[in-house]
């Protein structure tokens, strides 16, 4: 009996491979890693992601990444050109297809559920019969316009799975009813908190994140022309050198009407990041509500403003609103620059608040109903 964790991440130590990897789905599976070392399970992560360079090349890499745990990256060869990443890509395809086939009906596997390997591991688990549990973080199908063969194969794979680990309650409407499943809304680690802050007396809003239209920065930048002096609106983050020139076009407008300060502060990682968040008071979670996906996506965001003790004002909406998390935010209903301004203004600043207490909780909660999730999985008949 074995237990493998198939996804994209890859440990700190491995960086110089450049692998292709969301920092949000990199964090998810660091914190799901954590939780099964804790449990004691032994288990080996399969790294699914390829090389973003065109030179990168390995065999395949295998090494301790715990006391309970083994990372295995898989055999690449160099992509000069698209026709050989092509290539490539199919060639993951079968390196996934011949490790499944290995597997018995003894083993559990845990994949990361992604449009590009779902017809691989519906087909396996049905050949093979191996314990499957499913890392649904979205409906893909919601968020693009992938095709109806993919979104097809989604919703098999989706329904072949024996257990879940859900990203919100919400998503539990997807999947087959009376199915084992927790509900992991993403990292519950709080940082410790530092001495960080600015030298004035404003209070310091913070949008961090994707430049993605339909995700908030935008509407984060316009809500600043509705507040006083006091207030000191941050955009930090990333996105494509168009969705950048459409927003820095958008500040420029808004800095040029607003009382209070507006500023475009680029993107920051690591501690540098951290020491950020902490010298403000408010963190903006002001995505679009009416997007298909937001019904069952939870904002990864939310829960780094929290950890850093920031306040948070985010759209209403029912993954988050019904979340474990929901009951310590603050919400706007109308997606316009003053319903958002008036919202931020109608949060008290004076009175206590403890976020990091509540994830520390979390925490807890989650290993547990981890542990509790795999041993229902391994109990089931073969």
């Amino acid at each position: 009996m074995a237990l493998y964790y198939l996804t994209y991440y890859q440990p700190k130590s491995m960086t110089d491979l450049k692998l292709k990897i969301s920092p949000a789905g990199q964090q998810k599976s660091a914190y799901l890693i954590e939780k099964l070392d804790n449990v004691g399970n032994e288990y080996t992560v399969i790294c699914l992601a390829e090389s973003d360079t065109k030179d990168g090349s390995h065999g395949t890499i295998e090494f301790n990444i715990s006391k309970n745990g083994q990372f295995v990256v898989w055999k690449e060869f160099a992509k000069p050109n698209r026709v050989a990443g092509k290539i490539h890509f199919y060639y993951r395809r079968q390196q996934l297809k011949q490790f499944l086939s290995g597997l018995n009906p003894s083993d559990t596997v845990i994949a990361y559920h992604s449009l590009q390997t779902a017809d691989i591991f519906y087909k396996y688990k049905r050949e093979k019969r191996f314990k499957f549990v499913l890392e649904l973080e979205e409906i893909y199908q919601d968020v693009v316009n992938c095709g109806p063969q993919k979104a097809a194969w989604e919703r098999k794979v989706i329904t072949a799975a024996d257990g879940y680990i859900l990203a919100t309650e919400a998503l539990s409407k997807e999947i087959p009813a009376e199915r084992p499943y927790i509900v992991v809304n993403g990292t519950y680690h709080s940082e410790f908190e530092r001495d960080a802050g600015f030298a004035d007396d404003k209070i310091h809003c913070v949008y961090a994140g994707t430049f993605d239209p339909t995700k908030g920065g935008a509407a984060a930048a316009a809500a600043a022309e509705f507040l006083p002096e006091n207030y000191h609106v941050h955009i930090l983050g990333f996105g494509t050198e168009e969705q950048k020139k459409q927003l820095l076009e958008r500040i420029a407008v808004v800095q040029k009407k607003a009382k209070c300060t507006l500023t475009y502060d680029g993107l920051k990682s690591g501690e540098e990041y951290i020491r950020f968040l902490q010298s403000c008071q408010i963190g903006l979670c002001t995505q679009i509500p009416d997007a298909k996906y937001t019904e069952t996506s939870f904002p990864s965001k939310v829960l780094v403003y929290l950890a850093n003790g920031l306040r948070v004002l985010s759209v209403r909406i029912p993954a988050v609103e019904n979340s474990a998390v929901g009951g310590i935010l603050y919400y706007y209903d109308k997606q316009l620059p003053q319903e958002i301004a008036n919202a931020i203004m109608d949060i008290p600043m004076k009175e206590d608040y403890n976020s990091r207490q509540i994830l520390n909780q979390l925490d807890k909660d989650c290993e547990k109903n981890l542990k509790r999730l795999m041993e229902i999985i391994n109990n089931e008949p073969d």
